[in-house]
């Protein structure tokens, strides 16, 4: 009877620090990111993310004789394709380019415009990336010419948006700033008007990045990188039949936003306001102020990027 009676106490005993051991044990609770130091990292993953694009241009053109203004609307798609990953040398491949492109509104001359492209928008662009977020090679495959006389200002639309914002390698705390510089140079070919009309148009910027803070939305975070731009735009364009050449040039300011997802590596929405005050000169007319004022946000769809990679 002793015996059993001792068996029965180690039972109870045991059963009483499992349930006390139960008690003390931490319920599951999502990652926490500490708010005083971190490290931004972007994380590709293998596969297709389709972005959502909506660029408005206003443009307004002031002479000595009259003043004219247009207004363009783009609504894209841009395809994010992960070609290779190599973690151990933090090194990506990707491919940039539009699946779908439209563009509706009005033209300085106040033609209404309305464009809906497919293939003509597909420029590939095969860049190589570090995680954080820093170019190491551009390789265009598929070139495109902008055939139009307003090349310098459609080139808004056509040229892909930088997604990646370069990170620092080491972390950050509110407040934190970093910069970078780089150069974008848009050809211009028209051959439908009269003549042959080519030239080039140089965006020449540079950006102070900021660590504004973290959001945290239904425990998911979300790292809010403000970044100043300025710059110079420079450029020109010459009719082969008229022998006339446009030059433009003028100061870059704006401001860009971008919302990294930690846990994802991953943007998830970029935001941007450019305002570009060109001087515009013609060795046939005075010269004259061209207002170029460019807003674009970029949104990541995954459910789409993934219905459209399945279809694939």
């Amino acid at each position: 009877m002793l015996g059993l009676r001792l068996l029965i106490v180690s039972l109870l005993l045991c059963s009483a620090l499992s349930v006390e051991a139960q008690r003390h044990i931490a319920p599951k609770r999502p990652p926490e990111v500490k708010t005083d130091m971190m490290t931004l990292r972007y994380k590709p993953q293998a596969g297709t993310l389709l972005y959502d694009v909506r660029t408005q241009i206003e443009q307004h053109v002031r002479t000595d004789r009259d003043e004219l203004s247009g207004d363009l609307t783009s609504i894209a798609q841009l395809a994010f394709h992960n070609v290779s990953i190599d973690y151990k040398a933090g090194l990506w491949v990707f491919d940039q380019y539009f699946t779908k492109f439209q563009i509706a509104g009005h033209e300085l001359n106040g033609d209404t415009l309305s464009l809906n492209e497919h293939r003509a928008v597909n420029k590939i662009t095969r860049l190589t990336y570090d995680m954080q977020g820093y170019e190491y090679d551009k390789n265009v495959i598929d070139s495109l010419k902008l055939l139009n006389a307003e090349a310098q200002t459609n080139s808004y639309f056509f040229q892909p948006p930088r997604l990646l914002t370069p990170l620092p390698p080491s972390a950050v705390t509110y407040g934190d700033t970093w910069s970078d510089h780089r150069q974008d140079t848009v050809q211009v070919l028209d051959t439908i008007n009269i003549g042959v009309t080519s030239g080039q148009y140089v965006y020449d910027v540079s950006r102070t990045y900021r660590f504004d803070r973290l959001i945290d939305t239904l425990g998911t975070y979300f790292a809010l990188i403000v970044a100043v731009d300025s710059g110079v735009f420079d450029g020109y364009q010459t009719n082969s039949v008229t022998s006339v050449t446009t030059k433009t040039n003028g100061p870059i300011s704006g401001v860009d936003t971008t919302f990294l997802d930690l846990f994802s590596g991953r943007v998830v929405r970029r935001t941007l306001r450019m305002t570009i005050p060109a001087k515009v000169e013609i060795a046939t007319a005075s010269p004259f102020t061209d207002f170029i004022y460019v807003r674009s946000v970029v949104t990541l769809n995954e459910s789409n990027a993934t219905k459209w990679w399945q279809e694939k």
